[in-house]
């Protein structure tokens, strides 16, 4: 597979995209990116049937709309509760959600895979980082479904983190819903490969971080590369229970169309910019 490494000191932020989702790859390196087509996922809304008779009918209450697309709404998007009878809650799958969550993976990381502070600076911060990979399991659009052999390989999405004593599982499980929410959007085979049954026959997965980043043009993990992905299942609710979707954080390898990231991260890039011309100034002394 066709790969970049990771580039440390200068982040690239690219945009070039027309269609308003600009890939953007500040803190990694990755392959320029093509225009990628992907399907749109939209929810409608019906309408109440209009009453016969001579006084109106009382419409029925609206259900409030949490998102999520069917890929996992949460409950709030600030703090995640756990315990109800729908199982464990996981944060929102929608745009808004990504923009949040990516925040907070630059905020926790400064746009590194592992703490570059010593644990005695009053700055240090505990985290961990893990890859994301998604593919379709057994029974997908086009496949034997009596065969129990995934439809498709591990595609590579992003990364999470997880800070402080949050375990790197719980914030699997907390971002599951978004991470294939945005899944469907880079990589439209998934969609295509999930047939009629769609993001339920998604399957997530991890590995330990690496410097790698995909491209829109990356084919999946060959069998080889995937022996090393792990496939994620959800979190217990006593693993969950407590944790802030503030103390963890999901970023996409690049921009999804649709959607352009150009908040905290780009600021990083800059303050990292500028920390390399001082070092860069101080050597020409």
């Amino acid at each position: 597979m066709k790969r970049a490494a990771f580039v440390t000191a200068v982040f690239l932020l690219q945009a070039s995209s027309s269609d308003g989702f600009a890939p953007s790859c500040a803190g990694y390196h990755n392959h320029p990116t093509s225009s990628a087509s992907a399907s749109s996922l939209c929810r409608a809304s019906s309408a109440s049937a209009c009453s016969t008779f001579l006084h109106a009918k009382k419409k029925p209450a609206k259900k409030k709309n949490n998102g999520g697309g069917g890929f996992g709404a949460a409950k709030s998007s600030s703090s995640v509760s756990t315990g109800s009878s729908r199982g464990v809650a996981t944060i929102s799958a929608d745009k808004d959600a990504l923009e949040k969550q990516w925040d907070c993976f630059a905020s926790i990381t400064d746009l590194e895979i592992r703490p570059v502070l010593d644990e005695s600076d009053p700055n240090y911060r505990k985290f961990e980082v893990a890859d994301v990979f998604v593919r379709v399991g057994p029974g997908g659009g086009g496949g034997d479904k009596s065969s129990t052999s995934p439809v498709t390989g591990w595609y590579r999405v992003g990364k999470v983190v997880a800070a402080d004593d949050i375990a790197i599982e719980a914030s699997l499980s907390l971002h599951r819903g978004l991470i294939f929410w945005t899944a469907a959007h880079m990589w439209p085979e998934l969609v295509a490969k999930g047939g009629k049954k769609g993001a339920q026959l998604f399957e997530l997965g991890h590995a330990a971080a690496t410097m790698y980043m995909a491209s829109d043009s990356d084919p999946p993990l060959d069998d080889e590369e995937g022996e090393e992905v792990q496939i994620s299942e959800r979190a217990s609710s006593n693993l969950v229970e407590g944790a802030s979707s503030k103390d963890t954080g999901f970023r996409p390898d690049y921009n999804p169309p649709g959607f352009t990231y150009k908040r905290r991260e780009k600021a990083a890039m800059k303050k990292k910019k500028s920390n390399m011309e001082e070092i860069m100034a101080v050597g020409d002394e």
